[in-house]
């Protein structure tokens, strides 16, 4: 049986008063989630308005988001044309696995299949930040001509960049595209694209081009330069992007609105080790964390840098033991104890939250993925990986794949 209510005239009233005063509408769509906002645009053109504006998005979020899962891209497990099976394997794929870091009931993710437009076949994702992902699409028939995209997962939301001047996979080919995003300060967004050309042999040199979504199109910024880093691997904190260098040379930060590039300190290389292997390097709630592990050891501090780039301090120490005595299939057997391989963990990210004991770390075990509380020492498995039961037991399902922080955001792109 249908029972109707009937709604008073005074209640209509009244709710249209409501609805006709902006600032009082805007306080009532400000305390709703992010999801219910997504499908409140589509009340009518007034709400939509509202919802999409700058300042709404900046007045949702006057602080930086946690995270609250991470993408990771998938492989074909298989060889391309070419004998490779990594690198072009992975570009060409647009799946990806959702690790969600929630200890309730696991939210939906927000997509397994990367398809931002239907004219490129495949889709990966270059780097996360705060709320936006910056794409890479690339097909087999194309593969030398790259189109990157902003995309807001959030929304669904996503721009193209203007194509860039005779970028190619050459000698002046795109070493490293960087996405500097901070909503808190702008609605804004710039593209740090790092070129790479040979001026001799013996030094190879590097250029960068900008691209802002407030001023238009690529441009050349400062002089050509060299260094030894990874550009590939782009960090966005404090105005700059970072990258760090894989050895004993120098590291640099690139600030995004003086344009200058500087040098960045790094904590030492331990004596016998000549280069950083196996390092975490990341942002999280406007800090920058660095974690590096030696040599077998499931003891490790988390490093942080200060604001004026003076050094790096300590800011956790970790200690897995706990997790190894529950999870025992993180040693190898067939390993020496003072093997690099004997435990099987990776750190996937750092998420700093609002208060200090709620700052935890994803990290990797065979098979899934553990939630480990940083003040409190405390851990749960928060997501096992799909087929994770076809490898070995002592195998990462993802041994070499950095994981894309998901940051919920209605930022407009």
């Amino acid at each position: 049986m249908k029972i109707k209510i009937k709604v008073p005239k005074r209640a209509r009233s009244s709710a249209q008063i409501v609805a006709s005063i902006d600032d009082l509408l805007t306080e009532i769509l400000l305390r709703l989630p992010i999801r219910s906002l997504i499908r409140f645009k589509l009340v009518c053109k007034h709400w939509h308005s509202l919802i999409t504006t700058p300042r709404f998005s900046l007045l949702r979020n006057p602080y930086p988001n946690p995270a609250v899962g991470l993408f990771l891209p998938c492989s074909d497990g298989g060889q391309n044309r070419f004998g490779q099976t990594e690198c072009l394997v992975l570009e060409l794929n647009s799946r990806f696995e959702y690790v969600p870091f929630s200890l309730g009931v696991p939210p939906t993710a927000p997509f397994r299949q990367l398809n931002i437009t239907e004219e490129c076949s495949g889709f990966r994702i270059l780097q996360s930040c705060n709320g936006l992902l910056l794409c890479c699409s690339s097909s087999w028939g194309r593969y030398y001509s790259k189109r990157y995209y902003v995309y807001n997962p959030t929304t669904k939301r996503f721009s193209a960049l203007p194509k860039l001047d005779g970028a190619s996979w050459g000698s002046t080919g795109v070493r490293g595209m960087s996405l500097a995003f901070d909503p808190a300060k702008s609605p804004h967004y710039k593209v740090v694209c790092v070129r790479g050309f040979d001026v001799d042999s013996e030094e190879y040199h590097y250029q960068f081009e900008v691209y802002s979504s407030e001023k238009g199109p690529w441009r050349k910024c400062g002089e050509p330069f060299t260094a030894d880093v990874d550009f590939e691997n782009g960090v966005y904190w404090n105005g700059a992007v970072h990258w760090i260098s894989n050895g004993a040379g120098d590291s640099f930060y690139f600030n995004t609105d003086s344009e200058v590039l500087e040098k960045m300190p790094m904590p030492p290389i331990p004596d016998g080790w000549d280069w950083r292997s196996n390092y975490y390097f990341g942002e999280s709630c406007d800090h920058l964390h660095y974690i590096e592990i030696y040599a077998p050891q499931i003891q490790f501090n988390v490093y942080e840098m200060k604001r004026d780039y003076s050094a790096w301090f300590v800011k956790y120490q970790v200690d897995l033991s706990p997790v190894v005595a529950a999870n025992p299939g993180m040693i190898r057997d067939n390993f020496e104890p003072t093997d690099w391989h004997y435990y099987a963990f990776s750190v996937f990210v750092l998420v700093r939250g609002e208060q200090e004991e709620d700052s935890f770390l994803v990290l990797q075990i065979p098979g899934k993925a553990i939630r480990y509380n940083i003040v409190c020492k405390t851990f749960e498995i928060v997501h096992e990986f799909e087929g994770a039961e076809e490898v070995d037991d002592d195998s990462l399902t993802f041994p070499r794949v950095n994981g894309f922080q998901y940051i919920e955001s209605l930022c407009c792109v």
